[in-house]
């Protein structure tokens, strides 16, 4: 897997990059929601905080579904790892596109909202009522930079934090 394999190449060139190895942020963007999934196993202690940003949080009832097998579907999908311990998914970050565009996005973060606090994970959600898909680099407004400054501000947190999760 690509991400998997891009993690694993900063690990292990920590010291050429100048990071600190175990303490990285996985950041998702839209279809990429489904890769969150690699840190919220609780296989990756060294991921100290997720962030989603009009990401697919359950593809379970999205297109992919009609295209995969099941197991699959649910096994990249993360909404599936709220069922697991809460203690080892990381702090998350949503941001919402209240206007996103694209089929079913909206319901699957919705779910996956509310079962993430019925679960007491670390959560916080943030939602742009104007934003399209993408607002970060299609809505110029005040809303979507105090949505980026506000996500920055959540990893630096959970970087520098010294007691993950």
């Amino acid at each position: 897997m690509d991400v998997l394999d891009a993690v694993k190449y900063v690990r292990a060139n920590a010291d050429k990059y100048h990071v600190d190895k175990d303490r990285v942020s996985l950041i998702a963007y839209s279809a990429g929601g489904p890769l969150l999934t690699l840190a919220m196993r609780g296989d990756m202690p060294f991921v100290r905080c997720l962030v989603g940003f009009y990401a697919f949080m359950d593809i379970q009832q999205s297109d992919y579904q009609k295209t995969e097998k099941p197991e699959t579907v649910k096994s990249f999908s993360p909404i599936t790892y709220l069922q697991t311990d809460a203690n080892k998914i990381p702090p998350m970050f949503i941001a919402r596109a209240g206007h996103d565009e694209v089929p079913t996005m909206l319901d699957s973060i919705d779910r996956f909202v509310v079962q993430a606090l019925s679960k007491n994970i670390a959560l916080t959600l943030v939602n742009h009522p104007q934003g399209v898909h993408g607002f970060d680099n299609q809505n110029d407004d005040e809303r979507s930079r105090e949505i980026i400054r506000t996500a920055i501000e959540f990893i630096r947190l959970h970087l520098g934090n010294e007691n993950p999760r």
